[in-house]
């Protein structure tokens, strides 16, 4: 049935969606019923279900706007409001189609969910881990409340009040405090290393360096949701931090008035030698959209870029860009979520036209996409897609078993194959790099399943910060790293401390125990090595 899973773009949706509509389904029941409150609502009629409700169904819940959602999808006992909720968004569209009846959709379903979804199977790793670590962090800036760090990128940035170039070479954690409305920086290898509150932006989602006026000095292009509840309120933006030759940022709005915005991403997309934006503004339902805004800037101090849309679906939670079809020119590869669920590909014609490529369709709208990375993850010099799929703030709240790391093999010719990695409850990131040595990547994943919302995630032993070892080529093996405080949204690698191994930055989101933006999970090699 139409719907909107909010695909959890992620995390910021702690406030659970509702939609009310007059004069529906539960607006006539309501009517039906007078003034008198104390009068408990009567039975639905018993009806008989029409011969062809199976195909009705199919029709109705999958024929439009996204995938049929199988009925194993959720126990039994939800199907009654999952239905109720469709009939309602199906009201709230306008969609000329005649529906079924309600009562025979809701049968359909129950009669086919189990009772309980089973568990997920994760068999256990044919051998220990073969490295080391050790979990570090760094306490948040004074007078700072507690953060929820919605994005973290290992970056390199000159060290204030040094030499142009001095301390490049020592990469830097780049952190998005999206409660704070902060965007911080930490060097771990600094001898007393502290937080450092870069610029304030009101959310931030997302920040990538880059220089953007091509002036010599790294910048920061942040995409700014504007509001931490879900809302289709225009309210998003996409903020320039110009960097300084004194190490400091000074914001610049380069678009606002659009919906939430979950990403933004640059590169010289017509071939105009300035480097275009791409934004996925992630929205709700009905705001959303993916931008390509063209650089017509002749004068830095007032910079100008045209916004023309490049797709309308909302949903749109990372854009990151690579020339995927080895013409030269830059693409861009999206995942929108939503009812949407799919990885999409845009292909560049050089003057700022793409052509739309559908790399991946989840197989049902409630698949909980929420994160990308481009990435040879086989090693085979193609790029690959790095895929969680571990959206959990729809009620109901549960442990989903088809939740976890997906990898989109890229076989050649643009065409793409699904190939499952690892189940992971709450999968909400994950990161690839050769954390072993092997010339491999290896795959470490984080998850979110916020306390109050989960409890079971400690009888369950939830993994929070799983380590997924290549052992052969497209042969993972699971390794935990941390168990039961899913509390994470984000993670990065980098070799931070100068030893040439990577190593795991693990955001913090919703930790009641600890108010440290991360943990660095330091990566000490294998057992026995000398340092």
């Amino acid at each position: 049935m139409p719907t909107a899973r909010r695909s959890v773009f992620r995390w910021w949706w702690a406030v659970p969606l509702v939609v009310a509509i007059g004069g529906g389904a539960w607006g006539v029941l309501k009517l039906s019923r007078g003034t008198d409150s104390s009068m408990p609502p009567p039975p639905p009629a018993v009806q008989s279900a029409p011969a062809d409700i199976a195909a009705q169904v199919h029709t109705f819940c999958g024929g439009s706007c996204h995938a049929y959602p199988p009925a194993d999808t959720f126990p039994r006992r939800h199907w009654r409001t999952e239905v109720e909720r469709g009939f309602r968004f199906f009201e709230r569209s306008g969609m000329a189609m005649t529906a079924p009846p309600i009562e025979s959709v809701i049968r359909y379903y129950e009669d086919r969910a189990p009772d309980e979804l089973p568990p997920a199977v994760c068999p256990p790793a044919s051998h220990p881990l073969g490295l080391r670590f050790e979990p570090v962090s760094y306490p948040n800036p004074a007078g700072a409340g507690r953060p929820a760090v919605s994005n973290v990128n290992v970056v390199r940035l000159p060290v204030p009040g040094q030499p142009a170039g001095a301390g490049r070479d020592r990469p830097a954690v780049l952190a998005c405090d999206m409660q704070g409305g902060r965007v911080m920086l930490l060097r771990p290898a600094d001898p007393a290393p502290a937080w450092q509150v870069l610029a304030r932006v009101p959310h931030p989602a997302h920040a990538e360096v880059v220089d953007l006026d091509r002036d010599g000095i790294p910048d920061i292009l942040v995409a700014d949701l504007g509001s931490f509840p879900p809302t289709d309120r225009r309210c998003g933006s996409v903020v320039w931090l110009r960097g300084r030759p004194d190490g400091s940022f000074t914001p610049i709005k380069l678009l606002e008035n659009v919906g939430r915005v979950a990403d933004v991403r640059a590169a010289d997309f017509r071939g105009t030698g300035k480097l275009d934006l791409v934004v996925g503004v992630f929205g709700l339902i009905e705001t959303g959209e993916i931008l390509l805004l063209e650089n017509r800037t002749t004068d830095w101090e007032k910079p100008v870029f045209v916004p023309r849309q490049v797709d309308a679906r909302h949903g749109a939670i990372h854009v990151p860009v690579a020339d995927l079809d080895g013409d030269g020119k830059p693409d861009f590869v999206a995942l929108i979520a939503q009812e949407h669920e799919m990885v999409v590909a845009y292909l560049n014609d050089g003057a700022g036209g793409f052509r739309k490529q559908t790399l991946y369709a989840a197989p049902h709208p409630g698949y909980g996409s929420s994160g990308i990375q481009l990435v040879d993850l086989n090693a085979d010099g193609k790029l690959d897609v790095l895929y969680t799929n571990g959206d959990i703030l729809d009620e109901p709240y549960l442990l989903k078993p088809y939740h976890g790391v997906q990898w989109l093999e890229n076989t050649g010719g643009l065409k793409f194959e699904h190939r499952p990695i690892a189940p992971m409850y709450g999968a909400h990131n994950a990161v690839a790099a050769d954390f072993f040595g092997t010339g491999r990547p290896a795959v470490v994943a984080v998850s979110f399943l916020p306390g109050d919302k989960f409890p079971d995630r400690e009888t369950r032993k939830a993994d929070a910060v799983m380590l997924l070892e290549q052992v052969a080529p497209g042969k993972f093996e699971r390794h935990s790293l941390a168990a039961v405080e899913c509390d994470a949204v984000v993670c990065a690698a980098g070799d931070l401390y100068g030893t040439g191994r990577p190593d795991v930055v693990v955001g913090n989101f919703s930790s009641t125990r600890t108010d440290h933006p991360v943990t660095i999970w330091k990566n000490l090699g294998r057992p026995g090595a000398v340092e």
